[in-house]
């Protein structure tokens, strides 16, 4: 994988650890989810705070050489364009056979066949969400074997892209498209502010999921 360097920071890291940000013909910084804009790309590290830093530093007009706007709701929009990115591959692995939907399905396949990835709603009942992350840790192993589990999504969130009110329990068959998903998953999960309890420690939207 490419890397790049972080306008904030100076890191050179993976494109998979950063997000890249256009110049619209206005110049206005956008957030270029799937690096695709036309034109230089200014990349920052996956990480809210760092993101905050780099506007308030004014590290955007540096590293561009022009006077671009930056919007103050920059990271909201970089959050939803992560969202969205990730969940469109949902759509995408649903109409291809990819993606099982509902706690019979996903039970289904995790008593049969190892997943790629488990996603379970944050907002969904804790008995059903426990049922299957107990089956997932019974069949598919320990800790350091287990399968991704991502949390960072609603049940209406979820079930949008599949047409669906809502849903809460997906998982996606291993391939191209559950690879695609984790990248923006795992860009997302770095980017938010997740704090544990009251000791102030970051946490992941991702874990295994047997934690």
């Amino acid at each position: 994988m490419r890397e790049r360097k972080c306008i904030q920071t100076g890191e050179v890291l993976p494109e998979s650890k950063l997000v890249r940000y256009a110049i619209s013909p206005d110049l206005v910084i956008v957030p270029d989810i799937r690096a695709r804009a036309p034109g230089r790309g200014l990349w920052v590290r996956a990480d809210r705070s760092v993101l905050e830093a780099a506007m308030k530093k004014r590290s955007f007009a540096r590293a561009a050489k022009a006077k671009v706007q930056v919007g103050d709701n920059l990271p909201e929009q970089t959050d939803a364009a992560l969202v969205r990115a990730a969940l469109d591959l949902l759509g995408l692995a649903k109409r291809s056979g990819e993606l099982l939907c509902g706690f019979d399905q996903v039970r289904g396949v995790l008593q049969n066949r190892r997943p790629a990835v488990l996603i379970e709603a944050s907002d969904g009942a804790a008995d059903g969400r426990n049922k299957v992350l107990a089956l997932a840790k019974a069949k598919w192993g320990s800790a350091d074997e287990g399968i991704p589990l991502v949390n960072c999504f609603t049940q209406d969130q979820m079930g949008a892209p599949i047409g669906r009110a809502h849903s809460t329990h997906m998982t996606l068959l291993p391939g191209g498209l559950a690879e695609q998903f984790m990248f923006h998953a795992e860009r997302l999960s770095a980017f938010r502010l997740l704090f544990s309890g009251e000791t102030g420690d970051k946490r992941s939207c991702i874990a295994d999921q047997d934690r």
